[in-house]
This record gives C-alpha cells, sequence and structure tokens, in this order.
C-alpha cells in the first residue's frame, strides 16, 4: 500500500524550492519499490525521482503535489515500516 508521512520543512531545501514551514510528505510503499514506482508513474513522477539516500525510498512530494497524498501515518506506523524495509535489506 502507498503511505505518507506528512512533515513541516525544518530548514529551506533549495533543490526543492521548499521553504521552512512548508508541508512535505514522503510518498512510500510498505510492500515493494515496484509498488512505489508505479505509484510514481500514475501521478507523472520519473522512477529516478525517488528519494534512496535513507532506509525508506520515497517520493517527496511538496507545493501542489502534497494534494496527491492520502491520509497520513502516525510516527509509530512510520517506524514500524522503517523496520520492516531495514530487516528486508538485511536478508
Amino acid at each position: 500500500m502507498i503511505r505518507f508521512h506528512y512533515h513541516t520543512a525544518q530548514r529551506d531545501i533549495p533543490r526543492l524550492e521548499v521553504k521552512k514551514g512548508e508541508t512535505l510528505v514522503h510518498a512510500y510503499s510498505d510492500t515493494s519499490i515496484e509498488e512505489l514506482i508505479e505509484w510514481g508513474r500514475s501521478h507523472g513522477l520519473r522512477a529516478e525521482w525517488i528519494d534512496r539516500r535513507n532506509a525508506l525510498p520515497h517520493y517527496d512530494l511538496f507545493g501542489e503535489s502534497v494534494a496527491w497524498a492520502g491520509t497520513g501515518v502516525t510516527r509509530a506506523e512510520l517506524v514500524a515500516d522503517l523496520r520492516t524495509w531495514r530487516a528486508r535489506k538485511q536478508r
């Protein structure tokens, strides 16, 4: 399932043209990278735009694209999903 983590920019992010205080959303899959790529394609996003720098691959949604996001996950749900992804990588 595609899941959404809402947060607020803690600083300006020039590469995304995001200003401190703006709403950001991480869109990620709790199932597979393929599911995330397919969701991205359906919204006009390219697979190479997936942020893979952290444990949980995700698209950064900002500006008008925040409207694509559904109900957000809780902090506990996000942490559980991160643990699941880390466990998969170690196999």
